[in-house]
């Protein structure tokens, strides 16, 4: 069979890993220039260097066994290295946050910079974007944030796009900032501080290199306050 997959993220490629190992045939379509989702690195250039911020999931655990095997896969590559300042469980990408979600991409039929949409059925599917439509597929999987979802399912199952749109994200400002020189500060870590959720000092993260840089997100209760605001 032919699958389609709207969302090229952890969700999407796994998806993708589990169809193509049962046989089929897998394109995945993402809006995004490149791998990354909830898991994407910001490089900016400096006039000396270039700064990488990992400024969505600051890392991740592997519970799960399968889950488990896969991440110790990826650290025999240097792909995923743990990051024992964030809790002994703790995991990130290298050199980049983004690493792992490239390292999966690039087993895979993925068409990036494409903006599913709308959908159509004739039995099968069809993806329309600014290109137009790609197509036919025999199956269809929707693998990005409940926002996005209930606008291309609503005219297939009223039910699932309902239950998307009960599924709020919790909002989250972040400010990405480079420095010339090591702030005073001993811990690479600062959880839980006023209307600061999580800071971090991103280039102490194993794999980095570069100035001083750090990723400061906002509580998601002070970020939904000021999700709206036009400056801060």
């Amino acid at each position: 069979m032919r699958f389609a997959i709207i969302g090229a993220g952890m969700a999407g490629l796994s998806c993708a890993q589990v169809l193509k190992q049962d046989g089929h045939s897998v394109t995945l379509f993402d809006k995004a220039r490149g791998p990354g989702g909830r898991m994407s690195t910001r490089r900016v250039r400096s006039a000396t260097d270039e700064i990488a911020f990992d400024h969505g999931a600051q890392y991740f655990t592997a519970r799960d066994p399968v889950f488990a095997e896969q991440v110790s896969a990826w650290a025999e590559l240097g792909i995923v290295a743990r990051w024992a300042e964030a809790g002994q469980d703790a995991w990130v990408g290298s050199p980049a946050m983004n690493a792992p979600i490239r390292a999966l991409a690039d087993l895979h039929d993925v068409r990036w910079n494409v903006r599913i949409d709308a959908l159509t059925w004739d039995g099968h599917w069809q993806l329309r974007s600014e290109a137009g439509l790609d197509g036919p597929f025999d199956g269809l999987v929707v693998a990005v944030p409940a926002e996005q979802v209930a606008p291309l399912v609503e005219p297939f199952d009223p039910v699932i796009a309902e239950a998307a749109r009960s599924t709020i994200s919790d909002p989250c400002w972040s400010v990405m900032v480079a420095f010339d020189r090591r702030l005073p500060f001993q811990d690479d870590i600062v959880r839980d501080a006023g209307i600061v959720g999580w800071a971090a000092r991103n280039s102490a993260k194993p794999g980095r290199s570069g100035p001083e840089a750090w990723v400061v997100q906002g509580s998601p209760g002070w970020s939904r306050e000021h999700l709206e605001d036009d400056s801060l």
